[in-house]
């Protein structure tokens, strides 16, 4: 006897329908994460440019689906609506109702404004899960304050950590907008969670930049809390404070090394052919080898170090470092990593276009991996049917 069963899915979103109204890349890295777990996301874009990601006038080579577009939109669904027009809206307000997830990261107060509020969404979706993602959160005085990136770790403290020593340095990709996005993702799984116990509460999530930025820094904070003190810069170094814990300077690159035990450190000192310095006076006697060298740097047993490892070829140390068990990379750009590195992963390749990238985990049958294309702005406007 044939089984009629249907087969089950692994995609854990399949079936859930998400009415994304972000733009930028917080938002569209919530909903991308989302999408690649098996949701269906709606994407609405106002008329014209669409989102500002596409850079439809400053790269109109591109068709309006750039490679930083679409590596968080892929898959998605663009349906364009003008949403200060009473009849857009009602068309939007007829989506939201097969929508079990609305996201949005209007500038706070907006969206009430557009008649588009937690409370205006739940009176079509009552079991709606309202995502708000903006730059300082939902209430207070600083809310509706604008927010970018480089701002918030401006604010926030991040930037003036970075380096060592000169003027404050941003971190070298927008590390805020992602752990936001990621926030965000992470609060909706929570919450459609909560619904599948029986929650029939309303749930509204604010997720903010600045929130996000501080939970990136948590272990600074809670230090920074607990002395009543800024933390000072520590450039290269480990968090650790080992002595064997920095990016050093080689005779042709630079190698970045984590050896932070006093076993991983004696490793260290016997490739560069200096085992002296795990020894008295430059680290206390009597330190096992499971030991950390928690703040044990000092500029003398530093500099010895760093003269040996100047005379050495970066890549032969690396293997060197990596055969003896001690964590270590040779400081490679973003391209050396994916052509050098990253394809070498089993079961992982770079894709040739920057479509249907992974959500930051890697989970066999639970993902999309195909290779989705980016939606034209409005592909969908007139597909995407109003119930699921």
């Amino acid at each position: 006897m044939t089984s009629t069963t249907p087969p089950v899915s692994h995609l854990p979103l399949e079936g859930v329908r998400v009415l994304d109204l972000t733009h930028v890349i917080a938002g569209p890295l919530a909903t991308h994460q989302l999408c690649m777990m098996g949701a269906e996301v709606i994407k609405v874009e106002r008329p014209g440019d669409g989102d500002g990601m596409r850079a439809s006038r400053t790269q109109p080579d591109q068709n309006g689906v750039p490679p930083a577009f679409r590596a968080l939109n892929a898959g998605k669904k663009s349906v364009v609506l003008d949403l200060k027009v009473a009849k857009d809206r009602d068309h939007l307000l007829t989506l939201a109702k097969s929508c079990p997830v609305f996201v949005e990261n209007f500038r706070p107060g907006v969206a009430e404004r557009l008649g588009l509020s937690a409370a205006d969404i739940r009176r079509v979706r009552p079991d709606v899960i309202y995502c708000s993602i903006s730059g300082w959160g939902q209430t207070g005085e600083l809310s509706k304050l604008p927010a970018y990136d480089h701002v918030i770790q401006a604010a926030t403290g991040m930037m003036a950590m970075q380096g060592s020593e000169g003027p404050p340095v941003k971190v070298g990709f927008p590390v805020v907008d992602t752990a936001t996005g990621m926030s965000a993702a992470t609060a909706i799984l929570a919450a459609l969670l909560r619904r599948a116990k029986g929650d029939t509460s309303n749930i509204e999530i604010d997720v903010s930049m600045v929130d996000s930025a501080m939970l990136l820094m948590a272990t600074v904070y809670a230090q920074t809390i607990a002395t009543n003190a800024a933390p000072p810069r520590v450039g290269n170094r480990g968090f650790v404070g080992s002595p064997g814990a920095s990016t050093f300077e080689t005779a042709d690159g630079h190698v970045s090394i984590a050896a932070n035990t006093m076993g991983q450190f004696r490793i260290l000192c016997s490739i560069v052919g200096r085992p002296d310095l795990a020894l008295p006076p430059y680290l206390p006697d009597g330190l096992s080898n499971n030991d950390f060298l928690f703040n044990l740097a000092s500029p003398e047993l530093g500099s010895e170090l760093s003269a040996r490892i100047r005379k050495l070829e970066a890549a032969e140390f690396e293997r060197a470092l990596i055969a003896g068990g001690v964590p270590a990379a040779r400081v490679r750009d973003l391209h050396e990593f994916l052509t050098e590195l990253y394809d070498k992963t089993p079961g992982l390749n770079v894709p040739e276009e920057p479509t249907a990238l992974m959500p930051g985990f890697r989970s066999e049958g639970a993902l999309k991996m195909e290779n989705f294309q980016a939606p034209l702005l409005g592909e969908h406007s007139k597909e995407v049917p109003e119930t699921a």
